[in-house]
């Protein structure tokens, strides 16, 4: 298609004059070459020596293992232009710097990994083109810089435990996500180009009449009289439309940008709701600038109108003035963000949801496009981190990079309804003693400074709750890296809490692309045997996992798999049980680590690589159900002949009670009832209390089932949980 559009142009100048503004894509199979030696020339260079590679895409996800720098090149052919044409060049991700030359003329470079950048190549462009970037995404010295010193805004793409060799080895930058991951475009406009159109909306005046607040960023090639015309159209449902022209005077930009602010009110307009609470109602929102000679460019968005607001002293989260609790999920879809695409993040998201959760954690990176497109219509919430991870260069210039970038997250994905949260630094090292073990260079106020600027930034947008860092008071790790899983059990010490969670193996046939035969069985459980050296690369640890949790290897390799699933099971279904007890006293928001794994690993994900669901997927399920009959473990360790207790809930996160609900509970064991009961009650909405407290003596060692059900008025279930006790022999005397 792409190709016909170029040839239908060359062929048909006045058409492609006449049709502006124009945009096409410049995606196909480029030319690549090593530029990590300098003294290659790869604007000039022949093309002996080059392969071809995919754009867009990360090199290594398109077969190319590469660490550093590389040229990209790539040729077309235009008609002729008007004289008052302006063209620019629109990146849409390179990972992670990017110098720009067109026709031998350099115009512009840039860096970050996740932004959208325009180069304006107006004069630098002909009939036929030479197009030439060089992308480098440098591997940083393990010995004096990474991980603790970084300087490459890049997140999780450059440390992470699940990335390929985790997040402490030399092997920790492998398999580079560098690269022309994103769309590359062309977009050809007269006299004007628009840049950036940010939205906010503005509820001075109530939610039944909202206003849309737009800033409309542009470059112009003389200063003129235009007409600015703003509309929102529904994108996704039937309903009213709104539009309104602005007379505005262009500025001369010579190259740099200049803004036009407008408000459109919106009165009636319908509002974006969450999933589980109302429709994601979105508008197609376009812009345009028109002069007597007619359109000169437009640019076309999407947002959705959402009121957000935190309340004080752990009250709680509203959106449209409705209180929610948030039961999530960290989530990165891939280290190589080139390969996620809409069907990709649709089918993750559908998972997500069909887990009983209403958000995802972006953790620790801004992913593709794609994946806010498709919250948006989903109605998936989004607590969107900056791309900040552990440590990095404590100069006040990074500090002065990172708050730019920051600053164009905001700006160009906040159009997003989805995304409800910004979030700062994950983990600073200045609130990370933990590093101070790892780094004798560590000290307790390094990137304090980074982290506070960052955090000012995110909060420059007023339109959603902003969380200034991610402490790690908020991980709730025990029963992985210290503690107990019953320390879970224990009064929270924050009210959001941001990660918890634990390994398992992922299920045989997934394994078994993972691990190879001759490996599939270390000798012994020992952190050190060198068996584990090859899991360990894909993220497996087994010291927490043996040593730490006591997780039994069983017998074979599928007892392992089962032990490792139940034990992440029985930790999640704990955690997200204890904290949705405590709703409001103090827990507001809750978000499990991880959803997924990202690539062929071993790790916290409870979906594995393939996308097959483990057993802590289904125990979040329940966990996470909207209705939740929750089983509160008094008794730690239960025995024969002795007695037990359990404490039995209802919560009801949804916003309609329950009426006159038949709440049931039996306790049974090896056939035998030993407890049973029922008590029929009101649930009020956004509500949780404490039912009753059973006592059961178990009479046998066998396993003690507790069954608990809720039943709404017409006998249907609305919500279902099991727990299982193992019963112990007495202790001696």
């Amino acid at each position: 298609m792409i190709r016909r559009l170029i040839l239908l142009l060359v062929f048909s100048p006045l058409l492609a004059q006449a049709s502006q503004p124009l945009t096409w894509s410049l995606a196909g199979m480029w030319r690549v070459h090593d530029a990590n030696d300098s003294a290659f020339d790869g604007v000039n260079a022949p093309e002996h020596g080059w392969r071809a590679l995919r754009v867009p895409a990360n090199w290594y996800s398109a077969g190319y293992d590469h660490q550093g720098a590389l040229w990209y090149r790539h040729e077309f052919t235009l008609p002729e232009r008007a004289p008052n044409t302006m063209a620019t060049l629109v990146f849409d991700g390179v990972d992670y710097f990017a110098d720009v030359t067109l026709n031998g003329k350099a115009l512009a470079r840039h860096e970050g990994y996740f932004q959208r950048f325009p180069v304006d190549v107006s004069d630098a462009l002909r009939r036929h083109n030479r197009l030439a970037v060089r992308v480098d995404s440098p591997y940083e010295d393990p010995e004096k810089i990474w991980p603790l010193h970084k300087t490459l805004v890049k997140g999780i793409l450059n440390q992470h435990d699940t990335r390929p060799g985790g997040a402490w080895s030399v092997q920790g930058q492998d398999a580079n996500s560098g690269g022309i991951w994103a769309p590359v475009k062309l977009h050809l406009s007269r006299g004007v180009t628009i840049d950036d159109v940010i939205l906010r909306p503005d509820w001075q005046k109530g939610l039944k009449n909202p206003v849309l607040r737009a800033e409309i960023r542009y470059r112009a090639l003389a200063t003129g009289p235009a007409t600015l015309r703003l509309s929102a159209i529904p994108d996704n449902f039937n309903g009213q439309r709104f539009y309104q022209d602005f007379p505005v005077n262009l500025a001369t930009t010579d190259g740099k940008v200049q803004i036009l602010s407008v408000t459109l009110p919106m009165d009636g307009a319908r509002l974006w709701w969450p999933v589980g609470y109302g429709r994601p109602n979105l508008y197609r929102v376009r812009v345009s600038l028109a002069d007597d000679q007619g359109v000169m460019d437009t640019a076309a968005t999407r947002t959705g109108l959402r009121k957000l607001e935190e309340q004080a002293d752990n009250k709680g989260w509203r959106i449209n003035d409705r209180r929610l609790f948030i039961k999530g999920s960290n989530y990165i879809g891939s280290p190589w963000l080139g390969t996620m695409t809409r069907k990709k993040y649709r089918r993750d998201f559908e998972l997500v949801e069909a887990m009983n959760a209403n958000a995802i954690r972006v953790h620790g990176h801004v992913a593709g496009r794609a994946l806010y497109e498709v919250a948006d219509e989903m109605g998936l919430m989004i607590w969107q981190d900056v791309p900040l991870q552990w440590g990095y260069d404590n100069s006040a210039a990074f500090a002065d990079n990172a708050v730019r970038q920051t600053r164009e997250m905001v700006e160009q994905f906040g159009n997003s309804p989805a995304i409800i949260v910004w979030g700062g630094h994950n983990e600073p090292p200045w609130n990370s003693p933990w590093m101070e073990k790892r780094f004798p260079d560590w000290n307790k106020t390094l990137n304090q400074a980074l982290t506070k600027r960052v955090g000012d930034a995110l909060a420059e947008d007023t339109s959603r709750i902003v969380h200034r860092f991610s402490a790690v008071e908020e991980h709730y790790w025990a029963g992985w890296y210290f503690g107990t899983m019953r320390d879970l059990l224990a009064p929270a010490k924050t009210g959001i809490i941001t990660e918890f969670g634990a390994q398992a193996l992922p299920r045989l046939s997934t394994l078994k692309t993972i691990v190879p035969a001759h490996l599939i069985w270390p000798k012994s459980t020992a952190a050190d045997d060198p068996g584990w050296t090859y899991w360990k690369y894909h993220n497996f640890q087994p010291f927490q996992t043996f040593k730490f949790a006591n997780i039994s290897r069983g017998n074979n390799i599928q007892e392992m798999i089962d032990n490792t699933q139940k034990y992440q099971a029985d930790l999640v279904a704990m955690a997200a049980e204890s904290y949705r007890r405590q709703r409001y006293q103090p827990v507001t928001a809750l978000f499990h680590f991880m959803f997924v794994e990202t690539w062929p690993s071993i790790n916290w994900g409870v979906v594995d690589y393939l996308r097959k669901p483990k057993a802590g997927y289904y125990a979040l399920q329940r966990a996470y159900q909207p209705i939740l009959p929750s089983i509160e473990p008094v008794t730690a360790v239960w025995r024969r002949g002795s007695e037990a207790t359990v404490r039995l809930w209802a919560i009801n996160d949804t916003w309609s009670a329950c009426e006159d609900c038949r709440l049931t509970w039996q306790v049974k064991q090896n056939g035998r009832t030993l407890a049973k009961g029922n008590i029929t009650r009101t649930l009020p909405a956004d509500s949780g209390c404490r039912v009753k407290e059973i006592t059961i003596t178990p009479i046998t060692r066998h396993t003690v089932t507790i069954e608990y059900r809720i039943e709404n008025d017409a006998g249907k279930a609305v919500g279902y949980n099991v727990r299982h006790e193992s019963v112990e022999e007495p202790t001696s005397r």
